[in-house]
């Protein structure tokens, strides 16, 4: 994502200083993943984490606000896990960086899968039911029995059920469990039941789609485009998608819908019941929708949750066989889906995520470009 981004925007005519934590530096060096275009960038290593391993949130961010004094913006890349990237973010803008990414109280609840689900349960959004995973405990007897889905959900079908981390990308440790005696057992091995998230495996299309440029959406603020009344008032972002998401199942990726096709990932994450399903690995696109039904779901969405936003963001969710879209979580940094996009829409897209238009382009036909995470090569 970050060779392809900055690529992108060096190719749009943008000067880009890129600052590389250690981990990544070796890749951006790899002549394998190299071009001219990105030899010509500024690249700055930063050290990342305190003697004990600790990242040390102030130090990356003073280092990272030095390298961005002279932009006009910054982009930040950064793991949702531990806090990580709102504390990042919200530190940058105390020291006077001007970054393209949501507003704090936005970062915060999109970091924490648990608080996601909890405001689009009170601003009325369909969303797969959730528990942290010591309440399911205590009240496991009574969920297993069945009912788990009811009200909007109550025609579709579940099968088991998936532990995840409340705070991370969806697929960090995510497990998928046959039975919940099975889950009760993995339970009985963690730490902290308060970090981790039930739901039950809600079968459908996982997909997902991505919104970039900027919004908000609460009326009545006059930096907006307009609708006839002044409650009408919004400044959407552009929404883009969705692709249908591919998971690595030894030398086979699989679509949540559960066709395989052969795979050069190599992963070794399994998709058997009882094992790991979080090893993302790339997605097909486009998946064939209403637009405009799209941007009355992802209204909806982003009305629930606080604050305006701006830059790139992903938004998870199920396609239910004859039932409706189910929001699952939301990534609040530039996410790999960027990969396939610009296969469409070309360099111009970066410019999307600083406040221009979508390029102009024909839809592709569904299926017209498949990606996988570490696509761009120069």
């Amino acid at each position: 994502m970050l060779l392809a981004l900055s690529s992108d925007l060096a190719a749009c005519g943008h000067r880009v200083l890129v600052a590389l934590e250690p981990s990544i530096q070796a890749a951006w060096k790899s002549c394998r993943l190299k071009s001219a275009r990105l030899d010509r960038l500024e690249v700055h290593g930063v050290q990342t984490v305190r003697p004990d391993s600790v990242p040390d949130i102030e130090a990356i961010a003073t280092q990272w606000a030095r390298i961005a004094s002279s932009c006009d913006t910054s982009i930040v890349i950064a793991p949702e896990l531990d806090g990580l990237l709102p504390e990042l973010i919200e530190s940058m803008r105390k020291k006077g960086c001007t970054v393209r990414a949501p507003e704090a109280s936005f970062l915060r609840l999109a970091s924490d899968k648990w608080e996601t689900h909890q405001c689009w349960i009170s601003g009325e959004q369909i969303t797969a039911p959730t528990w942290l995973a010591r309440d399911w405990l205590t009240i496991s007897d009574r969920l297993r029995s069945g009912g788990v889905l009811g009200g909007e959900l109550r025609n579709v079908q579940a099968d088991g059920w998936v532990l995840k981390r409340r705070r991370g990308a969806g697929g960090t440790d995510m497990e998928r469990f046959a039975d919940g005696e099975r889950l009760i057992s993995k339970l009985g091995t963690l730490l902290d039941l308060s970090e981790w998230i039930v739901q039950p495996w809600i079968l459908g299309r996982s997909v997902s789609l991505a919104l970039t440029g900027a919004w908000d959406l609460t009326p009545g603020v006059s930096f907006r485009r307009c609708g006839p009344l002044e409650a009408d008032c919004e400044m959407m972002p552009e929404v883009i998608g969705p692709t249908e998401q591919l998971f690595g199942t030894g030398s086979m990726i699989e679509s949540a819908s559960g066709d395989l096709t052969e795979s050069t990932e190599g992963s070794t994450l399994g998709s058997s019941i009882g094992s790991s399903v979080g090893s993302y690995v790339g997605g097909n696109g486009p998946v064939e929708v209403d637009p405009q039904e799209l941007k009355r779901f992802v209204r909806g969405l982003l009305r629930a949750m606080p604050g305006s936003g701006a830059g790139w963001i992903g938004i998870d969710f199920l396609m239910v066989p004859e039932g409706p879209w189910v929001a699952l979580e939301v990534n609040a940094r530039l996410t790999s889906s960027y990969l396939g996009y610009r296969k469409h829409y070309g360099a111009m897209l970066a410019d999307t995520i600083l406040g221009l238009p979508l390029p102009i382009r024909p839809f592709p036909n569904p299926g017209a470009f498949r990606f996988s995470v570490s696509d761009f090569h120069g």
